[in-house]
């Protein structure tokens, strides 16, 4: 069976009451950025540009790396019972619930983390001497999350992995 993931939970931002009391105490608006930039931006990408808001007037709405821990995100991944085991090795900082399926060998996990932990699973779980299989799970999560305009990952590069299919994040930084 071919390993699966989809985004099925998110951190819920009750901007009206947000911004109302963030407006009043700070005397301008914390969501001006995102409000008059013309995109149509993610609720955690609009609410991350609110908190560095907090800060800087001026700050852009965009993802900004030391808020990230700030939104979470809860993901639906389904593999074979061989891969799983590896794929929760790379999520173990994260929550996770697993349950069998009616597919012999399939198992199913809720993993929830914040997307800062998600940024260091998908860096894990898309390395070069991880498994086909379990990298292509990861770069369908990492695939999900940008489709989102949530790139947590602008400090890597795609690389190819040594299969050919997949692809790995290489950190631009030299680390």
């Amino acid at each position: 069976m071919k390993p699966e993931a989809v985004i099925i939970g998110r951190t819920d931002i009750d901007f009206p009451t947000f911004v109302g009391i963030a407006s009043k105490v700070l005397g301008y608006s914390p969501a001006a950025a995102g409000d008059t930039s013309g995109k149509r931006l993610a609720d955690a990408t609009r609410f991350l540009g609110c908190l560095a808001a907090l800060r800087d007037e001026k700050a852009p709405a965009e993802l900004t790396p030391k808020y990230l821990h700030h939104v979470s995100f809860s993901v639906l991944l389904i593999a074979d019972e061989q891969d799983i085991m590896e794929v929760l090795e790379c999520v173990s900082s994260m929550a996770f619930v697993t349950a069998e399926t009616t597919v012999r060998g399939v198992l199913m996990a809720v993993v929830t983390g914040t997307l800062t932990q998600w940024q260091g699973a998908v860096v894990s779980g898309s390395a070069p001497d991880i498994s086909s299989v379990v990298r292509f799970l990861f770069n369908r999560v990492h695939g999900l999350f940008c489709d989102e305009g949530l790139n947590a990952w602008v400090n890597f590069r795609r690389r190819e992995a040594p299969d050919q299919v997949t692809y790995y994040l290489e950190d631009k930084r030299g680390r």
